[in-house]
């Protein structure tokens, strides 16, 4: 089961959990405003917000958990 928790303001803050009992190594990472990603599959994303939230980082790139 999930837990979810969206705040409008003045800004936007969302954040979700993911209850596994299974460690991938995940922290907390930021990744600032437009790290460049890359897909296989469509185009590279260039322009973004900064996001922090829990990620295993492989290979330099984080794979964030929603």
């Amino acid at each position: 089961m999930c837990t979810a928790a969206n705040y409008t303001a003045k800004d936007h803050y969302f954040g979700r959990n993911l209850d596994l009992e299974y460690s991938y190594r995940e922290a907390v990472t930021v990744t600032p405003r437009n790290f460049p990603f890359e897909f296989r599959k469509v185009p590279p994303l260039k322009t973004h917000h900064a996001m922090i939230g829990m990620a295993t980082v492989a290979e330099g790139y984080p794979a964030l958990r929603s």
